[in-house]
């Protein structure tokens, strides 16, 4: 072999070497994430659904016919406008101004007592609710911040706050006001909810996804060590660094 084909062979050997070598050298440092601190706030995240804080259901007490029927579904209705008669000449009328979301009855038909004949909702005034787990709902409390968010309008946050949190058929449910909601808005309408239960401000902030069963990879001057440590409040990235030898400035290996 003359040596113009053995340099070319070296060249390219070499070339080679470089090649892979860059490439495990990118994956290395695209498996580790610097430790930093910073700011971490936990939340509770639950569905919440819209309601009416403005409602009415009208039932009978006693079995009776209605004789007539003033109004339609999906009709707005007045403070006092008539809704329906019954067989007795009794006329019922709307205590407030709202929308006719329901109609269960017909003219001419017999109604049992405690059926809903018709509902009616305000639908401008509204809040919202959320239910929880009795973990989660041991750690919310009146006054907090809570962050909202419809699918249909991503990347719009609307703020809110927690009114009450109240025990209702097993269930732990927490009353939301909203500051504010986008146009269009209705009642049975769902949010996806953030309720900010802590703050912490300059901590140590561990990326979860470098943490195994308590442990992580620290990288420190070149060197690798496995390390055990303990995290106090999370959020969907990291965790508060509360016990472990890990600094700021240290990189740690994140699992792929």
């Amino acid at each position: 072999m003359d040596r113009k084909k053995l340099y070319l062979i070296s060249v390219i050997f070499v070339i080679i070497l470089i090649l892979v070598f860059s490439f495990f050298f990118r994956t290395s440092k695209s498996n580790r994430m610097l430790v930093e601190k910073g700011s971490l706030v936990e939340a509770v995240y639950a569905l919440g659904t819209v309601k009416p804080l403005d409602y009415f259901s009208l039932k009978f007490g006693i079995a009776a016919s209605v004789r007539e029927i003033f109004v339609e579904e999906g009709q707005i209705v007045k403070k006092g406008q008539a809704l329906l008669t019954n067989d007795s000449g009794i006329t019922f009328r709307s205590p407030l101004d709202g929308t006719l979301t329901k109609l269960n009855v017909a003219k001419n038909e017999t109604a049992m007592p405690g059926l809903p004949l018709l509902e009616i909702q305000n639908l401008k005034l509204v809040y919202i609710s959320v239910a929880l787990d009795q973990e989660s709902a041991l750690r919310v409390k009146p006054g907090q911040s809570v962050q909202l968010s419809f699918e249909s309008i991503r990347g719009n946050i609307y703020k809110g706050k927690v009114e009450r949190i109240y025990p209702s058929n097993g269930q732990f449910l927490v009353r939301i006001e909203a500051e504010e909601l986008p146009d269009g808005i209705l009642p049975d309408m769902t949010t996806d909810v953030a309720i900010e239960v802590s703050s912490k401000e300059n901590v140590v902030l561990v990326p979860l996804v470098a943490v195994d069963r308590g442990k992580v990879t620290r990288i420190r001057d070149g060197n690798k060590d496995k390390i055990e440590i303990r995290i106090g409040a999370i959020n969907s990235e990291f965790g508060e660094l509360i016990q472990g030898d890990l600094k700021e400035g240290d990189e740690v290996l994140v699992k792929n």
